[in-house]
């Protein structure tokens, strides 16, 4: 199983959740869903299988290096209490990396991806930073100090990730009994929500125990619904743009302001700071930032044709099946080829998206990439079947 990257069964195992999701709502006579917002959604995820599949061997290797050459304790990775011990140590550090990543402008520009949606369902759950791993597994480490058994952490760690998926939801009320212990779909809507009361909360990921003893507890109130999406409104689909949003400002007021100390603090500084000669040349129109919150307001939803609308739809049930093999058989791939394939699904990404804002010129673009597509696609077909033939045979 080494030769392949399991990661990507992900993608049709979510994907049927999501259409459940959808279909129930439906039933219920609620549509929380946009086509444009879910594509832009499901998009950000592909961007983050991507760079996982590129990132995650080297993270990974330093994690194992410290474990073999500087672990502090033996813990059998056999042992009922190694697993109860680690199940709330990685919990722990997730907390604090989500919690950083709220408050430091430099972490929350790998972060802030997730929470640009504003519409709140399952699309929302895979909608991440292709670059929040390039950051989070610094805060992983001292469990390898701590000798935390490296299977252990990996298995803790994804199950930690895969409990995060049921939490985007407005299909599930309040639970009883686990509310303020577990993190819940109502615990994680406060979250995600931009109401000035909800803002920096509920950053649990499996538990939401940490919460309560560091002071960032919020329950969901009844008179105050959640709206959702980013204070500073993304006002665009394309995934790239998403991904540096917050780090563009950044480097805009870098370039911008006077002060030397300014242009280094200003990537440490809270996500509220500003250097003050920027503040003011915005005093007019001032930048909403994260820490203030916002009230409620249009959502961004270009309108285009229908005629569009199923090409995109189209173009992106494609780019599903590229990820997915490219993802799934990216270990036994050459340079060349991850770099070409990450390439092309990333262009694939921005002409989808960039025709659901009805930026027509974007067809110029396909008449190149889609005959590419179509090429690496069959190219793909052939080594999946065969990988899928062996697995198959093994089992």
């Amino acid at each position: 199983m080494n030769e392949y990257n399991i990661n990507a069964l992900a993608i049709p195992l979510f994907l049927v959740f999501m259409l459940a999701e959808y279909g129930l709502l439906r039933l219920k006579g609620q549509k929380l869903h946009r086509l444009n917002d879910s594509i832009a959604s499901l998009s950000m995820g592909m961007l983050l299988l991507i760079s996982d599949a590129l990132l995650k061997a080297y993270t990974f290797a330093v994690f194992i290096y410290l474990f073999d050459q500087h672990r502090l304790f033996e813990f059998s990775p056999y042992a009922p209490v190694t697993w109860l011990l680690f199940f709330f140590a990685v919990d722990f550090c997730y907390y604090w990396f989500h919690r950083c990543a709220h408050q430091f402008n430099f972490l929350w520009g790998a972060h802030v991806g997730h929470h640009q949606s504003e519409e709140y369902n399952l699309t929302t759950a895979l909608r991440q930073s292709a670059f929040q791993y390039a950051f989070s597994w610094v805060f992983y480490l001292p469990l390898a100090l701590l000798g935390c058994p490296p299977q252990v952490f990996l298995v803790l760690f994804i199950l930690l990730k895969l409990y995060q998926f049921w939490l985007h939801t407005q299909l599930i009320g309040k639970i009883p009994y686990i509310e303020g212990i577990f993190s819940t779909p109502s615990s994680h809507r406060v979250h995600h929500a931009k109401n000035p009361i909800y803002i920096d909360k509920n950053y649990g990921g499996t538990l939401v125990i940490w919460d309560r003893l560091f002071g960032s507890w919020q329950p969901e109130l009844t008179d105050e619904p959640c709206h959702y999406g980013t204070s500073l409104p993304l006002d665009t689909l394309n995934p790239v743009k998403a991904n540096l949003q917050h780090w563009w400002m950044l480097a805009k007021d870098t370039a911008a302001t006077r002060s030397g100390a300014d242009k280094l603090r200003l990537w440490f500084k809270p996500t509220g700071w500003r250097p003050t000669d920027c503040s003011n040349k915005d005093a007019t129109h001032p930048v909403p930032l994260q820490k203030t919150g916002c009230g409620n307001r249009k959502k961004y939803d270009p309108h285009t044709s229908p005629a569009i609308k199923c090409y995109a739809a189209l173009s992106m049930l494609m780019t599903f099946y590229l990820c997915f093999a490219f993802i799934f058989l990216s270990p036994g791939l050459s340079s060349m080829q991850l770099v070409l394939g990450s390439g092309l699904i990333v262009i694939s990404l921005i002409c989808v998206n960039g025709l659901l804002e009805n930026k027509l010129g974007y067809l110029a673009v396909e008449s190149l990439r889609l005959p590419l597509a179509l090429y690496f696609g069959v190219s793909l077909w052939a080594p999946l079947a065969l990988a899928f033939t062996g697995l198959m045979q093994t089992l």
